[in-house]
């Protein structure tokens, strides 16, 4: 079964990713009816622990133009009083009725709606501008060469490696491929602080260097020379291939949940549909999630 989502659940989804704290957060998650066994799907799920206890929190969403009224408030208690919720909230994008809020309040079910007042204000406060840009670089490693430091036999080289080749330490146990050296070096943050500020639209290559720990600091890797057997300190990895940059343009909107400020937009990325939602807690911690059309990915904005 397919599963289902909106803009507005999107939005509530990475909002309560941006507010998790080591929570587990799940979008459109299928949960067990205990009356009839089969799944039910739950917009939002987050799943943590309370005096370490587990504990489910669900979301339900509903983006209609016209406002909540008790009926759906009915209609999703009862659907979660056969689930394993532990506590449920449920977020209307055009409000609740008088009567649905006090029967929600009854019930113990906590409501929240997508409030939109003062466009500038919330712009000032969540950005400097009315738009974020988000750059993607798409690379793949080509040709790899490794520089092995001089012994007393054999002079500084520069040697062409293969992606099986051996990478070792000084006692000779083996540590990995250059192939995944390389894969792991180019998704770290060394890659992303080299190549990412300087990359734009034009580039359709990339060189990539980095330093392996020095042979006194006993973190020092080693390539195996056959003819004569030796081990070799590395001394620089370099890496070229080709590359492919993409800058996206999310024009954002500023609104309010609850007590958390918010500015959300979207783009296309590579073909790909991305949501990004920046939240501002009362705490002044301004978190900044993006989403692929799939598990957000969230960090600390500046």
């Amino acid at each position: 079964m397919p599963k289902r989502s909106n803009d507005f659940q999107r939005l509530v989804y990475l909002v309560r990713v941006n507010l998790a704290e080591g929570a587990k957060v799940v979008e459109s998650k299928m949960m067990r009816d205990r009356l009839t066994k089969g799944f039910r799907e739950v917009d939002v799920v987050i799943e943590g622990s309370v005096g370490g206890q587990p504990v489910t929190v669900c979301v339900e969403c509903r983006d209609h133009r016209r406002v909540a009224d008790v009926s759906w408030i009915e209609q999703m208690k009862s659907k979660h009083e056969r689930l394993n919720t532990n506590a449920l909230l449920l977020a209307s994008r055009s409000g609740f009725t008088p009567e649905a809020l006090k029967v929600a309040k009854a019930y113990d079910i906590d409501t929240f709606t997508l409030e939109e007042p003062d466009p500038e204000t919330m712009k000032n406060r969540l950005a400097a501008g009315s738009s974020l840009w988000l750059k993607t670089v798409r690379v793949s490693p080509g040709k790899v060469t490794a520089t092995v430091e001089a012994t007393a036999e054999l002079p500084e080289e520069v040697v062409a490696t293969s992606p099986d080749n051996l990478l070792y330490l000084q006692d000779g146990t083996e540590v990995a491929q250059i192939q995944e050296l390389v894969n792991r070096l180019l998704s770290t943050d060394i890659a992303r602080d080299r190549l990412v500020p300087t990359a734009t639209e034009d580039h359709i290559g990339f060189e990539l260097e980095w330093t392996p720990p020095r042979p006194d600091t006993g973190e020092a890797l080693y390539m195996k020379k056959i003819e004569p057997a030796v081990l070799r300190a590395v001394s620089k990895i370099r890496v070229v291939g080709p590359c492919a940059v993409e800058i996206g343009r999310f024009d954002l909107r500023h609104g309010r949940m609850g007590s958390i400020e918010v500015a959300w937009g979207k783009t296309k990325i590579s073909g790909r549909d991305a949501m990004a939602v920046t939240t501002l807690g009362a705490d002044g911690k301004q978190i900044l999630s993006i989403n692929f059309s799939g598990a957000a990915e969230a960090a600390s904005a500046a």
